[in-house]
């Protein structure tokens, strides 16, 4: 269990990871820093971590052809993520962070890492890696 208290701590977290984990399952409430972990993981990727935004909308971002980015939240069902070429995409790509993971035991993800982000203030966040 990490504890996190400032968006700098969280960013130098997201890049450590980058040099150990190539696939990232990422739980977490609203607010709770997934996003700013993803920044932090695409920096460690040497990418503009300025680029990265929350796909909570578009389902998914890509990241100069390195990282895919994907969040399930609006995600009901997994022929889903067969229609909107989610799973295409997941198998192209070596690097993947996905947010709100939904029906994993079905995803081409293997070896990914699972990380809980708990909002404990306004500034402070526990990090719990699984």
């Amino acid at each position: 269990m990490h504890k996190i208290s400032t968006p700098e701590q969280m960013l130098e977290y997201g890049a450590m990871l980058a040099k150990e984990h190539k696939i990232l399952l990422l739980h977490g409430g609203l607010w709770a820093g997934k996003t700013l972990l993803t920044k932090g993981f695409a920096k460690g990727l040497w990418l503009n971590e300025h680029h990265v935004q929350s796909p909570t909308y578009a389902y998914l971002n890509i990241y100069d052809s390195k990282l895919l980015h994907i969040d399930m939240y609006r995600i009901k069902k997994y022929n889903e993520l067969i229609e909107k070429w989610i799973i295409d995409q997941i198998n192209e790509y070596e690097h993947i962070v996905i947010e709100r993971p939904k029906f994993i035991d079905k995803l081409p993800v293997k070896n990914s890492t699972t990380i809980t982000i708990e909002k404990i203030s306004e500034t402070e966040r526990s990090v719990e890696i699984k």
